[in-house]
């Protein structure tokens, strides 16, 4: 290169030093152009080289130093601080025969000098781990099928022991139908992953895979699938998918929103549905369910939403179910149904059972009102009841009245329980509960009954019993006791009669209680039986056409099992119904069982 200047001309000699490397071996190049004018030597030694290079055996590797000076300087090359060559000339072509070694690492360095001087050593070039040559990956170590379904194959599989001397870079994926073996490759692009699914297949149709590996060489050998894979659904059992922050009991506040959530898997996918007793979800909740998860939500909850949800997933594999307790802080629910006792003129003795709701909160007490049926208003007769059980006084004698009960909490008065019917303040009995015909003869009738639900203040006395003939307007006296059971006789044979039963106490006859039907009087077509020591007594002499009978004659605090033979008209008895096991007569004042009532 030629430079200028006002005071003088110059002329710069340039040289250039290689060092080769030929199949392992080393060699030493080199030129220089001198002019007149002497000068020290310098050294440019190309960036590159600072960085390190990795080579394989067999590879040539070129380093170049550019060299300039006048006159031509003498160049020495070195290798891990020890000289390889030394020559002075424009050109070295000399083999120096040096053969680098597999694994190890190399630095190289640069010395110049002349009459002039010696220029600054260049800097060490890295020439790092001579390797040996590379080739396509190995393939790899298994290639297995983990899923199928209907339309698609999910593949896995391990990593080549051999990756050809350079890193894998992906993996390519080929199939073809198991009876026609024309491979085509799967994947567009090569896949990083060791997991693919291939999907948009033939359904029940058989097919082969292959898997190979791609490193910058090239692409691998392939390993294959061990067998065909058919396109079907695999069948597994549904599963529900818990984590650690599930919760199978929730609390809420009422007005606000309930929101369940869970997760499920299964092949082929379950169906899931949510239930909770006594309720019908479609009309509160909504419900979201996909492939893998469902949701039931209800907004602005109140008490009626709490309870037990039960959540199921089924399919042909089999179900599970996983439930749910939902508590809604709110008032409480009504209490159970109101009964009464001790009906007097001027008193009536209330009782109910607990709330079947809480609200989520103890019962602190209850409140009891009362209204006059023929009015609206309500009047607060114990506004802190702390038992389930209330006295109401100052009634008016005659007047029918309406009561109600409400449970309280620290959330505030619930929804209350009504009496349907109102109820009379007065000193006569209830009627008898129900009147039941026991067994006839050609002349008489047995009937019985159950004592009133009160008796008006004042003890019961005797009952009066009524019939009259079927079709006649007008009822007779039958006759009075002081028991539940009582015979009539003197009735006339194949005629029809209704019968009727009044309670009677102090203040006089309650309403009467008729028969469930009426009954012709003849003779009993079944003979009885009875064996009292461990076998079956027959209780009705009868044929009982309904479907149900009072026992009566039963001893209190005796214990009794029943069961119901049928007969056709043909005479044919059936084998006796399962029993209704052990049951005791505990009521002191009535000693019949109805079979409706087990």
């Amino acid at each position: 290169r030629k430079q200028r200047s006002f005071c003088t001309q110059a002329w710069w000699m340039l040289g250039i030093s290689e060092l080769v490397f030929e199949d392992s071996l080393m060699h030493c190049k080199g030129y220089l152009i001198s002019s007149s004018f002497p000068v020290a030597p310098t050294i440019e030694f190309g960036a590159e080289h600072f960085e390190g290079l990795t080579v394989k055996a067999g590879e040539s590797i070129r380093l170049k130093a550019l060299i300039t000076g006048r006159p031509v300087p003498q160049v020495t090359w070195s290798k891990d601080g020890e000289e390889i060559d030394k020559r002075l000339g424009v050109e070295i072509t000399t083999d120096i025969g040096y053969r680098l070694t597999q694994g190890n690492e190399y630095e190289f360095q640069v010395m110049a000098e002349n009459k002039a001087g010696v220029g600054p050593p260049s800097g060490v070039s890295r020439l790092i781990k001579c390797r040996e040559p590379v080739h396509p990956p190995g393939p790899p170590t298994v290639v297995k099928v983990i899923d199928t379904s209907k339309t698609s194959v999910t593949l896995e599989w391990t990593t080549p022991v051999f990756d050809g001397g350079l890193e894998i870079i992906g993996y390519i994926i080929e199939m073809c139908k198991a009876d026609l073996g024309d491979w085509r490759k799967v994947n567009a692009e090569t896949l990083i992953a060791t997991k693919y699914t291939v999907v948009d297949l033939e359904p029940n149709e058989h097919y082969k895979f292959r898997v190979s590996a791609v490193n910058t060489a090239g692409k691998g050998e392939s390993c294959e699938v061990a067998a065909s894979v058919q396109t079907v659904d695999r069948l597994s059992s549904p599963e529900l998918d818990i984590d650690a922050s599930f919760k199978q009991t929730h609390i809420v506040r009422a007005g606000t929103n309930i929101r369940l959530f869970i997760a499920f898997k299964g092949r082929p996918v379950p169906i899931a549905t949510w239930s909770k007793a006594d309720s019908d979800l479609n009309l509160r909740a909504n419900i979201h369910t996909t492939d893998s998860f469902s949701t039931l939500t209800i907004e602005n909850c109140n008490r009626t939403d709490a309870g037990k949800y039960v959540f199921t997933v089924e399919n042909n594999g089999g179900s599970k179910s996983i439930a749910f307790t939902v508590k809604v802080l709110d008032t409480p629910g009504p209490p159970g149904p109101i009964t009464f006792k001790d009906v007097t003129r001027g008193s009536i003795t209330l009782m109910w059972d607990a709330p079947i709701l809480d609200g989520g909160a103890r019962i602190h007490h209850y409140v009891v009102e009362k209204r006059e049926a023929t009015r609206r208003s309500w009047q607060v007769v114990n506004e802190k009841c702390t038992r389930q059980i209330a006295k109401v006084t100052d009634l008016a004698e005659g007047v029918p009245y309406f009561y109600r009960v409400a449970a309280v909490n620290e959330y505030g008065v619930g929804e209350p329980c009504e009496l349907t019917e109102p109820v009379v303040a007065t000193e006569e009995p209830a009627p008898p509960k129900r009147l039941d015909i026991v067994d006839t003869t050609r002349s008489s009738v047995v009937l019985a009954w159950l004592k009133p639900d009160h008796d008006g203040g004042s003890r019961i006395t005797s009952y009066l019993l009524e019939m009259k003939q079927k079709g006649t307007e007008v009822w007779h006296e039958a006759g009075q006791t002081k028991q539940l059971t009582f015979t009539v006789e003197g009735l006339t044979e194949n005629n029809e009669y209704e019968f009727r039963v009044r309670a009677k106490n102090d203040a006089g006859y309650s309403q009467p209680r008729e028969a469930y039907s009426s009954v012709i009087i003849k003779e009993p077509q079944i003979e009885p039986t009875a064996d009292l020591n461990g076998r079956w007594l027959k209780c009705n002499y009868t044929i009982v056409s309904e479907n149900f009978f009072t026992v009566t004659a039963l001893g209190e605090g005796e214990e009794y099992e029943f069961r119901v033979l049928a007969k056709n008209s043909a005479g044919v008895i059936s084998k006796g119904s399962e029993t209704t096991g052990p049951v005791t007569c505990k009521d002191e004042y009535c000693k019949t069982f109805s079979l409706t009532d087990i």
